[in-house]
């Protein structure tokens, strides 16, 4: 008998049990394991994402996204605009109702108006109100004009009400002022 025919029976079966038991580990882990995709429109700076914490720098992006969208519209582009940011809100039925109802109601303004807006973005924060809901603020300058009449320009604020879930940032109302 030699040294292989000993071996082999002794750590042969010790060293199968352990290399399916770590392949086993590994295949369960892997199925087990969820990735998620976040991407924001553009990516300008760093962020990260961490279980349901999203750092500033990713929030500032999608807020700055979001307010792009719905204040530099045009009759044409209205629609196409709001169609882009639909992904970021809620889908529980009563809030996306009513946010649709909304923005349904500022694409026939902007439409029947032929208004055309251009948004400049001043200022950013993420802040809570009374009933300690957080939202995120975009202040800027909007300016307006329908057709070749120049409106004029104001104050534009936009509030997003938001919570994150399982890593997703779900915006579930707007504020939006003018």
């Amino acid at each position: 008998m030699s040294w292989h025919e000993f071996l082999n029976p002794i750590f042969g079966f010790p060293v199968l049990l352990i290399v399916f038991t770590v392949q086993s580990y590994l295949v369960i882990k892997l199925y087990d394991k969820k990735t998620i995709v976040v991407l924001p429109p553009r990516i300008e700076k760093e962020f990260w994402i961490a279980g349901d914490t999203l750092s500033k720098s990713y929030l500032e992006q999608v807020a700055y996204f979001i307010a792009d969208r719905l204040f530099n519209v045009s009759p044409e582009n209205v629609k196409s605009s709001i169609d882009m940011i639909l992904p970021f809100l809620t889908t529980e039925p009563e809030n996306l109702k009513k946010i649709r109802e909304q923005l349904i109601a500022y694409a026939r303004e902007i439409i029947v108006n032929d208004i055309y807006q251009s948004f400049y973005a001043m200022k950013f924060l993420i802040a809570k109100d009374r009933n300690k809901r957080t939202f995120m603020r975009i202040e800027g300058i909007l300016r307006r004009t329908s057709g070749d009449v120049y409106i004029g320009q104001k104050k534009a604020v936009l509030n997003l009400f938001f919570k994150v879930k399982n890593g997703r940032l779900i915006i579930y109302e707007l504020e939006k002022k003018p």
